[in-house]
């Protein structure tokens, strides 16, 4: 009797092991169908970045009154002592709304030896708007050419311009 109960303590490990086995095998299996999900969902959010940056326009003009924008331009002529003009965020041609409630200008000097990050401001918005001024957001006080890029807090890319600012 004692063998009887010790060969069915035997078969009854065994099948607790091969199970396991099999748990464990389809434990593998599913993590890897799982990160090919996570692979797919990273790529479709990488298009949905591109979709939404592209159509967006991130342009400057001399002002910005009443509704109306004065002196659209991407070149400025600004005094030795510095100048300013109003950057415009337009988010309507991608049927997008800002989404967040802050927005950050990064301003970058562009180079023959690449890019230098010069400033970056933030300003409050409403999630809802789709057509943003910013009026005075940075005194430039160097000629050149410059790349303004808007980005949610978390980094991701509203839009861009460039913009070249010469002296009097």
């Amino acid at each position: 009797m004692f063998n009887n109960y010790n060969n069915l303590r035997f078969i009854i490990a065994l099948f607790v092991m091969l199970g396991l086995v099999l748990a464990c095998g389809s434990k593998k299996e599913t993590t890897k169908e799982d990160s090919k999900k996570e692979d797919t969902k990273k790529e479709e959010t990488t298009t949905e970045t591109k979709k939404e940056t592209s159509g967006a326009k991130l342009y400057f003009c001399e002002e910005y009154r009443d509704g109306d924008e004065i002196g659209v331009s991407d070149v400025f002529v600004i005094s030795p002592n510095g100048g300013y003009f109003t950057c415009m965020i337009d988010l309507r041609p991608t049927d997008k709304k800002v989404g967040v409630g802050k927005v950050e200008l990064r301003i970058t000097k562009l180079t023959d030896d690449g890019e230098k990050i010069l400033d970056t401001k933030k300003f409050d918005v409403q999630p809802d708007w789709d057509y943003i001024f910013f009026d005075k957001f940075y005194t430039f006080r160097s000629d050149g050419k410059y790349k303004i890029t808007a980005m949610k807090p978390d980094g991701t890319p509203i839009a861009n311009g460039e913009v070249r600012i010469k002296y009097r």
